[in-house]
């Protein structure tokens, strides 16, 4: 035992590539989590509905134009709009200003503020209440010395933040469910797709392929079409159990669904050849397979939303394909948007899958040379 032992470890010392991607990777996936995440939400997307100007009503949205967790992408003097914007998925949530808001605060003492929310997204609905709820308090003190100096009288004033929740509250197999599939749909072709180039040349195999009429790009889209089948087959079978199996919401058409799942497959795909061009070895594929797994379990706008990510680290959200799959399957499936809804994020989808299978076709035809 002791002698295998030895073995081992001479093994992998001579291997420094893989040495280097053992010790490397964990410290990388825990740096950049480190670095990324902010511990704060910052610039959320929200539609500000302004039914009543008065003085208190001023106050209150003058604080919430100017705190950074708040992008204010729509304004508007009606709800029904502003809801409209949350409901469509142009904004991630709404805040409501009602109509005689200001003379229910002066006369009354009391009145409240509507938060509407998406809670389709994972945490970005909690965050905007609570930011909402501390602004409101805040504000409580200025809007009481604004009513005892213009009124001569010092009312006790209340107000309340009311949510809305579009659709009601959703269960967590809901919103863990597109997500889970996502990463499922990208993982299982990746993982294929890298582990067949460099199988195929510790086998000696790749040569001869190449000697015969079937070129580097006929290899390369060979591999990639059951692959792409397979990630398609097991998306569609992870919806059918989270729809009918556990019960999860599901709006979107499944025609819809379907080309959304083929093009982060195709995606995914892309990916994994390039991986498995530049491995030299099918562990050191896997380990970037497992790389990437990791990477997009927490960037893909899911568990860390991409808010509550440094600005200047937004970018490794962006170049996670399952970040526009995430935003597409959950427009569809609980927005209940069309594929022309979440066609942009079908044609970033395309856009990445053309850029990794134009790199994998460049790095193979070096390879080989």
């Amino acid at each position: 035992m002791i002698a295998v032992i030895i073995k081992e470890f001479k093994q992998l010392i001579r291997d420094k590539r893989t040495v280097a991607l053992v010790i490397a990777l964990p410290l990388i996936v825990m740096t950049t989590f480190g670095v990324a995440y902010s511990g704060e939400i910052k610039d959320v997307p929200i539609a500000l509905a302004i039914e009543d100007y008065g003085y208190p009503a001023k106050v209150i949205i003058t604080r919430i134009m100017s705190h950074r967790a708040f992008y204010i992408k729509y304004v508007t003097n009606d709800m029904n709009t502003a809801k409209y914007y949350v409901e469509k998925g142009y904004v991630k949530a709404a805040i409501v200003i009602p109509d005689k808001f200001s003379d229910k605060v002066i006369y009354l003492g009391h009145a409240e503020i509507i938060d509407i929310l998406d809670s389709g997204w994972f945490s970005i609905p909690s965050a905007v209440h609570s930011v909402l709820k501390n602004i409101v308090a805040q504000s409580i003190s200025e809007i009481v010395t604004y009513v005892y100096s213009s009124y001569g009288f010092k009312e006790s004033i209340s107000i309340d933040v009311t949510p809305y929740y579009i659709r009601g509250e959703l269960k967590i197999i809901d919103i863990v469910g597109p997500a889970v599939m996502g990463i499922m749909v990208q993982q299982v072709p990746l993982t294929l797709a890298a582990i067949s180039i460099v199988r195929e040349r510790e086998k000696g195999t790749l040569e001869k392929l190449l000697t015969t009429p079937i070129g580097r790009f006929d290899l390369i889209f060979g591999k990639l079409v059951p692959y792409a089948i397979v990630g398609v087959l097991i998306g569609i079978g992870e919806l059918l159990i989270v729809t009918y199996g556990l019960g999860a919401i599901n709006y979107g058409n499944i025609i819809d669904i379907t080309i959304v799942t083929f093009m982060l497959a195709i995606a995914s795909l892309g990916l994994g050849l390039f991986i498995s061009i530049i491995s030299k070895n099918q562990l050191q594929a896997m380990q970037f397979s497992t790389f990437m797994m990791l990477l997009s379990y927490l960037f893909s706008g899911f568990l860390l939303p991409v808010e509550g990510i440094r600005p200047e680290a937004r970018f490794i959200v962006y170049a996670m394909p399952i970040y526009y799959f995430y935003i597409a399957i959950g427009g569809l499936t609980l927005r209940a948007l069309s594929l022309g809804d979440v066609f942009d994020q079908v044609i970033f989808l395309a856009i990445y899958a053309a850029i990794t299978l134009s790199l994998s076709l460049i790095f193979m035809s070096k390879r080989l040379e």
